[in-house]
């Protein structure tokens, strides 16, 4: 089946894509003296034109091409796929003002994914993207206690309450002069965490004149491009799901996402996503007292040294933190569905591919002030750029005033356009 992509994007390899439904129409008998084809929802008109042009109003079959626009320069993919009764509707006129009309139906359906739509205006040069992700409850850990038996006896019982945050040494407390998370408010509730990832997914995904990103362009036009991230727990529209994990008292959760299924011809995916979600599919909200295993390869200036891997996260640097994981560990499925689960999992070539470790090319010690702690985790990965934009979805070795330069690329965020392929039937 024919199928075509808004403006004609080019698939994440750069092979050509169609930017057009192509139809075909015949004249008969006369030569026609004025041709009006029209593309309707039943009798509703979506986009007209009329043609005038002699050559192309001759006897014999002649191509037409229509981009997909309505009259007033809107492309609507969401619009397009729920159409029911779309047609190619024409009126012709010959030299003796008679009419001839004819009818063709046809469809569009997504032939990719489900999981995005995109809105085009032409005229304002704004692309608005509806990105379905699935974001589900995962729970707290490090707020809950439990009685233990500390009597010896096995007559005896001693109850004694044993709480996560009486692991946290002393010293640490003193250290840092903050008491322990020992419940979650209403400030870091499921609902709460899903509108900070949201609100990540569309900070980092966006690109337009209020961030590094500027816009994107597009056959030599510039156009600037919104990300609307919404969750919907309809797994037929939507991405995978994923956990949402608060977490305190306890050893740094990593966050993961190992995507979806997608025929590429890999099956890792697919055995990944037979573990339970939260084992690796999650992402963690890592707040409060959080202890790290491998602080001893950390820098040696780092105060991590002094504590022994014990590290207070305010909710205020964890928040931004959480918002730039979140668009990351969405993002995977997004090149996923792009480039399959290779290229996602070795993070555009900057890492391995597994285990998922970053790319030996190169050591540097990091030596500024505040690093997220994500990237802690080794120094290996590829040099980050010293100015401009700083890929959310590689792995670095350094960074250099990071944190208002990481934005998807627009050669990832592009692909949002070619997701949306429309077959025609």
């Amino acid at each position: 089946m024919p199928s075509f992509v808004s403006l004609g994007i080019a698939d994440y390899s750069g092979n050509s894509e169609r930017g057009f439904v192509q139809f075909t129409y015949q004249i008969a008998d006369n030569n026609a003296k004025e041709l009006t084809l029209q593309i309707r929802d039943g009798s509703s008109v979506i986009f007209e034109e009329k043609i005038t042009d002699a050559s192309k109003l001759k006897q014999g079959e002649h191509i037409w091409k229509w981009d997909g626009f309505d009259s007033g320069g809107i492309l609507d993919t969401a619009k397009l796929t729920q159409y029911e009764n779309l047609n190619l509707y024409t009126i012709g006129v010959d030299s003796s003002n008679n009419y001839s009309r004819k009818k063709l139906d046809f469809s569009m359906r997504y032939d990719e994914v489900k999981w995005v739509d995109v809105k085009i205006d032409k005229n304002s040069k704004r692309i608005d993207v509806t990105l379905r992700v699935n974001l589900k409850d995962g729970g707290a850990r490090g707020i809950e206690c439990y009685e233990k038996d500390i009597d010896p006896d096995p007559k005896l019982r001693v109850p004694m309450e044993v709480c996560p945050w009486d692991k946290i040494p002393e010293e640490v407390l003193s250290h840092y002069g903050k008491s322990p998370i020992k419940s979650r408010t209403e400030r870091f509730s499921f609902e709460e965490l899903k509108k900070m990832a949201l609100e990540g997914i569309n900070k980092y995904w966006s690109r337009h004149s209020n961030n590094i990103g500027k816009g994107v362009n597009i056959n030599g036009e510039f156009y600037e491009l919104y990300i609307n991230s919404i969750n919907e727990t309809n797994p037929r529209l939507s991405l995978n799901d994923v956990p949402l994990i608060y977490n305190t008292n306890n050893p740094w959760s990593r966050s993961g996402n190992t995507g979806g299924s997608y025929d590429d011809g890999n099956l890792d995916d697919e055995v990944m996503g037979l573990l339970p979600n939260g084992i690796v599919q999650r992402l963690s909200y890592n707040v409060g007292y959080i202890f790290h295993s491998n602080w001893k390869e950390w820098y040696k200036g780092h105060p991590i040294h002094k504590t022994k891997g014990w590290v207070f996260n305010s909710a205020v640097d964890e928040t931004e933190d959480f918002m730039e994981t979140s668009a990351h560990e969405i993002g995977h499925e997004i090149l996923q569905a792009l480039a399959g689960t290779v290229f996602s999992w070795q993070h555009k070539g900057s890492s391995y591919y597994f285990p998922q470790d970053r790319k030996p090319v190169g050591k540097e010690s990091i030596k500024e002030e505040y690093v997220n702690i994500d990237f802690m985790e080794n120094s290996k990965g590829e040099k980050a750029p010293a100015r401009g934009e700083i890929d959310l979805m590689k792995y670095y070795n350094n960074y250099s005033n990071y944190k208002n330069r990481i934005i998807a690329s627009e050669k990832d965020v592009l692909g949002f356009l070619w997701l949306t392929k429309l077959n025609i039937r």
